[in-house]
This record gives C-alpha cells, sequence and structure tokens, in this order.
C-alpha cells in the first residue's frame, strides 16, 4: 500500500490542463487557485514540459529548494520541493511568505516560466484524497489502527477516531468538521508529524452514522469551506439486514444507485465494491439478473434512455461508461470519459456525463457508440439533470460552488451560476413546470439547505427549507413534488414545491422511513413507486406515491438462486454475460517460445486482454476479494489481478463475431518460471473465472497436467 507521504504529496492523478505558457498553481489538496492559498500550504504547479525528469525529496521533512534542477520562488523567495516532473511541480509556500500578489517563477533546464499568484492571509483548507484528485475518497485514517476506511462507528468496542489529513489549515481557531452533514467533535488539529505543510485533523465518529454508507467530509477554518472528499460508514457488526462482518471490516456489496427502466416493472442498481449491475423485478419483488462490469471498474450513476433499450453505467475508478444492452444484458461497449465519472443523464440518443475528477462534461453518443465531445467545466461536477425541451445539461459543479449551464445543440457552455464561496452543491434536479432548479448541499451543516435556481435569470433563493436529517445525498422531482434522501437520517422526506409571489416555495408533506443509508432515488412512473436504494442495510425499498408508505423492498444484494445476500463476490461468477473460457491450445508452452495461442468460450466479444495467472494448488493465487486485489492493483480497473505473470506478454488479440473463439500471439519471456498458469480473458463484460480447470490451464515449461483441481466445468468453479 502507498505510504500515507506518497499519497498525499506526489503526483496529482488528475487532469489539470497547463502550458508551459500558462502555468497554473493549486491548492495540492483541493486543486482549487489563488483563493486556497496561504503561507504554509502545499502546492501543485501544473504546466507541459516545464521540467527535464521526475524526482522526489529524501524526506517529506526536509525538504531542498532545488531539485532535479528545478527551483521554484514567490517573488525572491525559494519554495521547499517534494516533487518534480515535465508536467508538475509540488512544492511548499514558507510560513516566511507575506500575505499579497506576487510573481511565482519557476527555473528548470527547460527555462523559466512565471506566473502572478496572490496568497492570502485566510483561504479554505484542502483536503487530500488517497486518489490525489481532492475529490471521492478522502485521506482518512482510523486513528486508532491507522487503516483506512470503511469505517465502522466503534473501534474494539469504543468510539470510532479519525484522522483528517489537509494542507493550509487555519490553526489559529478550532476547525468545524462535517461528516454526512453531522457536525463531529474534533479532538485535535494541529501540524502532521510525517511531513512539512501537512496538517491532522481527528474527529470522533457518533453513534448517529452508522450505517450511513458513503458520505461527504468538509472541513471549515476561518468561515470558509474545503472541497469535499468521501467515506463508506458501514453499519455496526449486528446492525441491518446486511451488517459487515467485524468492525472497520469491507463489505464485497455496496450499493449506490438506482434508475427505472421505463415501460417496465424493472429496475437497475449498481454495486461499486462488486462491480455489477443488478436487475430487479418490482412485481416479483427480488433480483432477477446480474450484469458483470470490468472488475476493479467502481459502477457508481447509471441511467437508462428514453426507450428503455440502453443503460449507460459510471465506471468511477475507470475513467469509463458502460454501454448496456437491456434486452440482452450485456456490455456492448466502454466508452473513456474523464476522471472520475460520477453522473450520467439522457439527453435523446446521447449519454451526459460529469466527470468529477477532470472537471469536463463527456458527451457520448450511444448510437454509435463514441465519445463525441469533451466540455470543460468548473471543478468537481457532480450532479446532472436535462432539459429536454430545450436541451440544456445542468451540471453542479460542488467545489466550485456553481451550476453550469450545458448547451447540447452547440456542445458549449452557456453559462455558469455561482451559488456561493461556500456552497457545495452535489445533487441536481429540474422542475420545468415551475422553472426552478433545486441543488442539495449534502456537507452543509445548516440542515442541507436547499437552495433554489430560477431557470429565466440565474437567480437565486434560499429556500429555508430544512429536511429531517443530515447528509441528503440525492433528490428527484415528479411533477411539483420533491424526495430527499436523509442518508443519516434512514428517511426520505417528500416536500411539495410551488412559486408564490415569485417566490420558490417548498412544503414538507411527509418524512417516510425507508432503510438504513438511503442513497440514491428514482421514479418508477408506472407503479407510482419511488424507489431508494438502501446502502446501509443493501435492500431497495419501493415507496407507494399515492400512499407515501413503504409498499415492499427488495434484498438488493441478494442474486436470483442465492440463499441469502452473500458477503462475497460469487455472485459475479453467476453472471450470465461473464466472459467464459472452455478450451486453451496449446496446451504447453515452453520459456523463450512465441505462439498462437486460441481461447474458445462464450462472451468473448470486445476483448481488451489475456491474463495467465499464477496458480497454487488448482486456483490462481490471490483470487478470493476481487476487490481487495482492485485496491492494491497498479492496473486499478481494467485486469484486477496482482498475480498476472510479468513474463507474459500477449499481442495480436481478435475475436469472432460471435464472441466464441479468441486468438492471439503469445511470447514468454526465457527466464519466466514452470509451472501451470490459468489464463483469463478480460473484457467489458468483466473476466472470465480464475479458478483453475483442465480448460483453462496452460502448463509454462514441461507438460500441461491433466486436471488442475477444476471440476470440467471450464473453469466456472463456484
Amino acid at each position: 500500500m502507498r505510504t500515507l507521504a506518497a499519497i498525499l504529496l506526489l503526483p496529482a492523478l488528475c487532469a489539470i490542463g497547463a502550458s508551459a505558457q500558462s502555468l497554473q498553481v493549486l491548492n495540492a489538496a483541493s486543486f482549487l487557485a489563488n483563493e486556497a492559498l496561504t503561507p504554509g500550504t502545499i502546492i501543485s504547479i501544473f504546466g507541459y514540459r516545464i521540467a527535464t525528469e521526475t524526482a522526489e525529496a529524501g524526506s517529506p521533512q526536509n525538504l531542498p529548494t532545488t531539485l532535479g534542477g528545478v527551483t521554484v520562488k514567490i517573488g525572491n523567495t525559494p519554495l521547499a520541493l517534494f516533487y518534480t516532473s515535465p508536467n508538475q511541480v509540488n512544492a511548499l509556500i514558507g510560513t516566511n511568505v507575506a500575505p499579497g500578489s506576487y510573481q511565482l517563477t519557476l527555473t528548470s533546464p527547460v527555462g523559466t516560466f512565471s506566473t502572478p499568484v496572490t496568497i492570502s492571509a485566510a483561504a479554505a483548507p484542502g483536503v487530500f484524497s488517497i486518489f490525489g484528485t481532492g475529490t471521492r475518497d478522502g485521506a482518512v485514517l482510523n486513528a486508532i489502527t491507522f487503516s483506512p476506511g470503511p469505517f465502522t462507528v466503534t473501534t474494539h468496542g469504543a468510539p470510532t477516531y479519525l484522522s483528517i489529513y489537509v494542507t493550509g489549515l487555519n490553526l489559529s481557531a478550532a476547525p468545524t468538521v462535517t461528516i454526512g452533514g453531522t457536525p463531529v467533535n474534533v479532538t485535535f488539529y494541529g501540524n502532521a508529524p510525517c511531513c512539512s505543510g501537512l496538517q491532522q485533523i481527528n474527529v470522533e465518529l457518533p453513534p448517529s452514522l452508522a450505517g450511513a454508507g458513503r458520505v461527504e467530509v468538509a472541513v471549515t477554518a476561518g468561515g470558509m469551506v474545503s472541497n469535499v472528499v468521501e467515506i463508506v460508514i458501514l453499519p455496526s457488526p449486528g446492525q441491518g439486514a446486511f451488517p459487515p462482518q467485524a468492525e472497520n471490516t469491507p463489505r464485497a456489496r455496496e450499493l449506490a444507485d438506482v434508475a427505472w427502466i421505463p415501460g417496465t416493472h424493472m429496475a437497475l442498481i449498481t454495486d461499486e465494491e462488486d462491480d455489477v449491475v443488478r436487475v430487479a423485478d418490482l412485481d416479483a419483488r427480488k433480483i432477477t439478473n446480474v450484469i458483470d462490469l470490468p472488475s476493479g471498474s467502481g459502477p457508481n450513476a447509471v441511467a437508462v434512455n428514453a426507450a428503455g433499450t440502453i443503460a449507460a453505467v459510471t465506471e468511477r475508478d475507470d475513467a469509463s461508461v458502460a454501454l448496456i444492452d437491456l434486452a440482452t444484458g450485456t456490455v456492448t461497449a466502454q466508452i473513456p470519459t474523464g476522471g472520475g465519472p460520477s453522473a450520467v443523464a439522457f439527453y435523446n440518443n446521447l449519454a451526459v456525463v460529469a466527470n468529477e475528477d477532470s472537471n469536463t462534461v463527456s458527451i457520448i453518443d450511444v448510437t454509435v457508440p463514441q465519445l463525441t465531445a469533451t466540455i470543460q467545466v468548473a471543478r468537481a461536477p457532480r450532479g446532472i439533470d436535462i432539459d429536454p425541451s430545450t436541451g440544456i445539461a445542468y451540471v453542479a459543479s460542488e467545489d466550485a460552488g456553481a451550476i453550469v449551464e450545458v448547451d447540447l445543440t452547440s456542445l458549449a457552455v452557456k453559462t455558469q451560476v455561482a451559488l456561493g464561496v461556500n456552497s457545495r452543491p452535489k445533487a441536481i434536479a429540474l422542475l420545468p413546470a415551475l422553472g426552478y432548479a433545486l441543488v442539495v448541499e449534502p456537507s452543509d451543516a445548516g440542515g442541507d439547505s436547499i437552495v433554489a435556481v430560477n431557470l429565466s435569470n440565474g437567480n437565486i433563493q434560499t429556500t429555508g427549507f430544512q429536511v429531517a436529517a443530515a447528509g441528503n445525498n440525492d433528490l428527484v422531482v415528479s411533477g411539483n413534488f420533491v424526495y430527499f434522501a436523509d442518508q443519516t437520517g434512514s428517511s426520505v422526506t417528500v416536500a411539495k414545491a410551488g412559486v408564490n409571489n415569485n417566490q420558490f416555495t417548498l412544503t414538507t408533506e411527509s418524512q417516510v422511513p425507508v432503510g438504513l443509508g438511503p442513497r440514491s432515488l428514482a421514479v418508477d412512473t408506472l407503479d407510482n413507486f419511488l424507489l431508494v436504494t438502501n446502502e446501509g442495510d443493501g435492500t431497495l425499498a419501493l415507496l407507494n406515491l399515492s400512499t407515501l408508505q413503504v409498499a415492499g423492498t427488495i434484498d438488493a444484494v441478494k442474486a436470483q438462486g442465492e440463499s441469502q445476500g452473500e458477503d462475497d463476490h460469487h455472485d459475479r461468477g453467476e453472471a450470465g454475460n461473464q466472459p467464459l473460457v472452455t478450451a486453451v491450445q496449446p496446451a504447453s508452452i515452453q520459456p523463450g517460445q512465441t505462439v498462437n495461442l486460441t481461447i474458445n468460450g462464450r462472451n468473448l466479444q470486445g476483448a481488451t486482454g489475456v491474463d495467465f495467472l499464477a496458480s497454487a494448488n488448482g486456483n490462481a493465487q490471490g483470487n478470493g476479494d476481487t476487490n481487495e486485489r482492485r485496491r492494491h492493483s497498479d492496473h486499478n480497473g481494467h485486469g484486477p489481478f496482482t498475480n498476472a505473470d510479468p513474463d507474459v506478454t500477449v499481442t495480436g488479440i481478435q475475436v469472432s463475431p460471435d464472441g466464441t473463439q479468441l486468438t492471439a500471439v503469445v511470447t514468454v519471456s526465457v527466464a519466466d518460471t514452470p509451472g501451470p498458469r490459468v489464463v483469463t480473458v478480460l473484457t467489458p463484460n468483466g473476466e472470465s473465472n480464475p479458478n483453475a480447470s483442465p480448460h483453462d490451464t496452460v502448463a509454462i515449461g514441461g507438460t500441461a497436467p491433466s486436471n488442475q483441481g477444476g471440476n470440467g466445468n471450464g473453469g466456472q468453479d463456484h
């Protein structure tokens, strides 16, 4: 696992566009600009070919002022350096730099580059994320065990304390921290012992957050709000219908989003840990199908076109969108997007995707299918809704505190509405009949302020409306009714919208308990249901919109045929779209050989890779928890297996149109170690099963064994 210093201080993984002629200087945690730079802040300087080599400081505590031939000055003051590369330099603004306007100058063997910067006396602190993006999963550790999340509210039977890592924190007064919109007790704040410029905030998790699921973390200091990151808070052991096995123990299945399939009694549910989409029969009250996605893809948001024929699923950890043919239940394409795609909506044949990490919107024509445009928007786009009558997409950019209007006809930004420097909007929904957009702010400690924006003039109105519980994570609209997911309150708040004397109004109609950790909402107009994914207890609640009563629940982590929702990845192997290997030729390959490989099976279409996995005792090593492999794998996303043989190279992959045969060229290094290898095929529909059998095993050196412990089912040993 990467060290804390490496996670926090080395290169960003998000794409920041800059040229050598126009440097960007950003807070290294939040990637916000001048308003986030203060004395003592770690910064990232982005450009193009601004240095000649990559270099890291030997210690994050004792930093040089020259590194890799690079020096950086603010005014005449040299800055200490953490990291240099041709496109990024990380540095520390010294506490001896007074607030004011300066010229930042970077000198390297390439040349000298400069840009104006403003150093503020006080600014929003930047919270680090484990991806180096300032978004998604925060750099947050259990302060007792020093382990990353997910977390339970107790550790060893006592309250859990978390350590949150930031830079640019004003230490003159105690910061405030909200988790899921709930203010939490700050027990410590100060400089972190490991690294210059790094601060640490310790907080106590309250019992009320148990089972809340994926929630937001925000830090406020000096009246200014940080960027937003996320953590997952599990139920306590024994709590809810789908509890973890023990404290602070990851579950293999975590529900994310839900979408209704128009004209049917069916819905789609994404599982971000199991890397599947489950199909729910709302009449039969059960999961009837599982659709595999590539292991490690982290499916998050899902949307279905108006015809009910195509679904688009954002693969948040794989920077892509999967397109699913709902007639066959198969992935027909994976379209690369910007980093961290986190929201998607349809406009005719276009899937419009908000990419949280790269500050872009991707436009995908699903009929081709292909990416047709990438549009730059404000920082951390997180929610999206589209007015079908105008073709305008409204994008909630969370860390920018803004709504960006994107014209889907001209494929350009139309305008941007600033909601306020401390606004952190996430979900957005339109009320076209009233001419307003509503946004929710899950990190608002003041009761989840709901902001209304007049679509005709951009005027902003605070509604004064407060949902019943903190952590409002999602909202949907049906007619003039608005439904809010009260994520930390295990309920849905129902409100009626109206306009009175040009003032937007919301009136509470009901608060309905729905389950533990309600995370996402969708409206089923055929059955008149509000669909609610409860991440905490793994259920889908069906709220009758006429009676405002829960008409039933579905065990949404339980696949058809399972005796109960298992806390493992067993259902991935039961998916009908999973690739299957039934035969591999040749059966043995000698070190130093190059051979033509033939794989027979099914669902091999779109294969992007073939792995040869080292096996032991008839099973590929480490083939238990796919997502554990994902978290510790350098090729995060496509190809989950950390034990893929590095001495085997596969090129020239071709697949028959019906997906039953794959051919490729395989070269085995002369230095490869003899032994059996399990051959797995990587596709947009997931990976073939890594369990060894006579049908999917090749011997490197020697003779292929007649049986590798499989059950004769083509490697589908479950």
